[in-house]
């Protein structure tokens, strides 16, 4: 069983994009304004700060996604302690910087870098247990988290990726195969540690800064303030039961009515995504992938028994299928699509020595909220937008994540996170095998990906995941937050009233 991106990676075949530096196409923007004083800077920080002409600057100024390579920082400043973080937010007040937070890098959008300083806080990286919660640096990746935790027997709610790392995924709500039964990881925050515009550090919690802690349950990353560590609940997931059920393509309509009659039933123990997936390069006659993954928390013979529900639902047995009960480290280690791998070289390539896995390649991808199932029509609609204007050199994905359970017992406005009444999240990527794709290839990723959004807008709820930020939505506002934006810009001009953390798609 493996994860949407590590599938997505493995049929992409973006193995190339690990090597990638700035070789994408499209605007570069200016380098290290030499006016800076940044020897000031640095002489203040405990981390190192990567300037344009340092051998790790084009490492330094990565994200996950490979588009984003055409963006040159002027510097990258490598946290190590609050103080850092408070120092870099001073200095680009100071010099008129524009500044960009960075974590893990994954922003969907490219938000995590810019033109000015980026402020990276991957350094912030402890997971350590304390009494009964678990504090986590904010720098700290699942990967990390989950095998930190290993010997005390409990972990962390965590996502399904391995390098994501836990300071925007929280932030933007936090969602894994943890959260139909003990909820999305923003509702397990206990408390966080934030340091503000003005460069001062302050707790966020149910009793102090109240209107930030609500802010930051789903508030989204970059907003606020910059989040430095955490302090969650545990879960106990002794085991998982991972599986894959995989079907024709032909019986795919069916395949979907009958998975949603089954997760509507189905106990908040299970979670999964139906995924499909297919290369426009694969030989002619190759029909699309459609792969049930998911995990059980529980027994291989009561996941069984669960899967069989399913398939008799459908009315096809599927073409093949996998079950196996791990132990969770193990288990989360075969998600991650590590299984083969060791802790240290289960990280983006650059980040140690001992890191092996790729960046990807130059990815579109849009999503949104249904509150109903899909009819019949929807799916076929939905179907047919997969298969259309099929070009060269492209990897498709479609992924139906379903919601429910212990995420949607909280009220809408009891967090930021305002998704409490979906019944499932649907995503729409392509992939462009080239590192360096052309214009007229990018945008029509992008035209692929609007007319699937388009297709489904009018049966969704109009609603979109935070975590997958969209560039192209311009009702980010509603789509994001729904009815919570008021609060959080009241939040937001209390707590940044200049707007120093500014970006695009920034609560204003």
């Amino acid at each position: 069983m493996l994860s949407r991106r590590t599938l997505i990676r493995a049929s992409a075949g973006t193995t190339a994009a690990a090597a990638l530096t700035a070789t994408t196409g499209g605007l570069v923007l200016a380098a290290a304004d030499t006016a800076v004083p940044w020897n000031s800077l640095r002489y203040r920080l405990t981390g190192p700060l990567v300037l344009p002409h340092d051998a790790r600057y084009d490492t330094a100024r990565q994200l996950q996604l490979a588009q984003f390579d055409t963006v040159h920082p002027q510097a990258v400043a490598y946290c190590a302690t609050d103080a850092d973080v408070a120092a870099c937010i001073r200095f680009a007040q100071d010099n008129s910087l524009a500044t960009a937070v960075r974590s893990g890098g994954h922003s969907a959008a490219g938000y995590s870098t810019g033109p000015g300083l980026v402020i990276d806080v991957s350094r912030l990286n402890s997971v350590r247990v304390g009494g009964s919660t678990i504090h986590l640096g904010a720098g700290s990746q699942g990967v990390d988290a989950v095998n930190a935790l290993a010997p005390y027997g409990i972990q962390v709610a965590g996502g399904t990726c391995p390098t994501v790392a836990m300071g925007g995924w929280i932030q933007g709500g936090g969602l894994g195969y943890a959260s139909r039964k003990y909820g999305m990881g923003s509702d397990l925050l206990v408390s966080a540690r934030v340091v503000l515009a003005d460069g001062h550090t302050v707790r966020a919690s149910a009793t102090s800064n109240t209107d930030l802690f609500w802010a930051l349950r789903g508030g989204g990353g970059g907003n606020f303030g910059i989040v430095t560590a955490y302090e969650v609940r545990p879960v106990q997931i002794p085991v998982l039961t991972l599986f894959n059920l995989n079907f024709h393509f032909t019986d795919a309509v069916q395949v979907i009515l009958a998975w949603q009659d089954w997760m509507a039933s189905a106990p908040r123990e299970l979670a999964c995504e139906l995924m499909f997936l297919h290369s426009t390069d694969a030989p002619a006659g190759t029909e699309p992938h459609v792969v049930l993954t998911g995990a059980f928390h529980g027994t291989t013979s009561d996941c069984d028994r669960l899967l069989d529900r399913l398939t008799t639902a459908a009315g096809h047995p599927g073409t093949s299928r996998t079950s196996s009960e791990l132990p969770y480290t193990q288990a989360m280690m075969q998600v991650y699509g590590c299984g083969d791998k060791t802790v240290d070289a289960c990280h983006r390539v650059g980040f140690t020595p001992e890191a092996q896995l790729p960046r990807d390649s130059h990815t579109t991808q849009r999503n949104q909220f249904f509150a109903t199932p899909w009819t019949s029509a929807t799916a076929r609609a939905a179907l047919d937008a997969f298969t259309a204007d099929p070009a060269p050199g492209q990897f498709r994905f479609l992924g139906l994540f379903p919601y429910g359970g212990r995420i949607n017992e909280v009220s809408p406005t009891a967090t930021a996170f305002v998704h409490r009444n979906a019944v499932l999240n649907a995503g729409y990527a392509l992939t462009l095998s080239t590192p360096a794709p052309a214009p007229d290839d990018r945008a029509r990723a992008q035209a692929w990906v609007n007319h699937a959004y388009t297709t489904l807008d009018t049966h969704s709820s109009h609603r979109s995941y935070q975590n997958y930020m969209d560039p192209a939505l311009a009702t980010w506002r509603e789509a994001y937050y729904g009815e919570n934006y008021a609060r959080l810009r009241t939040v937001k001009q209390s707590y940044d009233p200049h707007r120093f953390f500014d970006f695009a798609q920034a609560i204003d």
